[in-house]
């Protein structure tokens, strides 16, 4: 495993740095329309449909184009309007979303798998209201990684979903990083665009079996270089999935799942790292 180039000598700012993130990260998860505040998934058709605690009518079609019907009463608004009759929008396609407003409410519709996903977004949702925290492993410089980057752009990379066995989505990856773990070669397909903060890997590891959550890890990476990268696994987040039953989350590619363990940043909800 190698260093950072960059020595971070002072242990406590390190430590402070680290507890300052993890905040924000919990601020972010917690927030009143985040990602714990989604109470359910309700798959869009062509045909006009009504769900449960949801006023309207709604379909889709193929093009991803949203089509709602609303009356005056029901109090569904977009950009402060008030809505009434029948609306559209979109089309949504790849990643993209569109927000309505009920109340305190907000009503998510999003393009995944190649199908549109109605998803309220409930600040009184059980997961946020009953939510205890996430614990981290003690933050360390060793797994601050600078890896090879290794170019090999491939469009449109399909990846298994938290949406459903079937599900899958897409993700232009610019190559791998390449490292060492303890002596053991490791490659990671990495996602999002060089040179940019969306730069990412999605992985999972063998600490699955006992700390981490097992379906997926997130990683952001820094291209410090054309042929180095930079990843601190101690900024590694949980993906939406190991809150909600009602995220569509990806999930790391055959690659991307490790037989190493990688003990740092955020553990499975729940887990509570013993003490010796």
């Amino acid at each position: 495993m190698t260093k950072p180039t960059t020595p971070l000598t002072n242990l406590e700012s390190f430590r402070a740095a680290h507890a300052a993130w993890h905040a924000e990260v919990e601020r972010g998860r917690t927030a009143p329309h985040g990602p714990l505040s989604v109470t359910a998934l309700h798959w869009l058709s062509a045909e006009l449909q009504v769900f449960p605690g949801v006023p309207g009518l709604w379909s889709a079609d193929a093009k991803g184009l949203v089509t709602a019907q609303f009356a005056a009463s029901d109090g569904v608004t977009r950009g402060g309007a008030p809505l009434d009759g029948t609306v559209q929008l979109g089309p949504l396609t790849g990643l993209e979303s569109a927000t309505l407003v009920w109340g305190d409410q907000q009503l998510e519709l999003a393009a995944r798998s190649g199908r549109i996903v109605l998803r309220p977004r409930d600040p009184q949702s059980k997961d946020r209201v009953e939510y205890a925290g996430t614990n981290t492993f003690p933050p360390s410089e060793q797994w601050i990684v600078t890896a090879r980057f290794v170019p090999a752009p491939r469009e449109a990379v399909q990846v298994d979903s938290a949406a459903g066995p079937d599900a899958k989505q897409h993700y232009d990856s610019p190559g791998t990083a390449e490292f060492e773990i303890d002596g053991t070669p490791v490659a990671l397909t990495l996602f999002g665009e060089e040179h940019s903060p969306s730069l990412r890997a999605i992985f999972a590891d063998a600490t699955g079996v006992d700390l981490t959550f097992p379906a997926a890890r997130f990683v952001g990476v820094t291209q410090t270089g054309d042929d180095t990268v930079v990843i601190d696994f101690n900024r590694t987040v949980n993906p939406p999935c190991a809150y909600s039953a009602s995220a569509t989350c990806p999930f790391p590619p055959p690659e991307n799942r490790l037989g190493v363990r990688i003990e740092a940043g955020e553990m499975r909800p729940g887990v509570t790292l013993a003490r010796g």
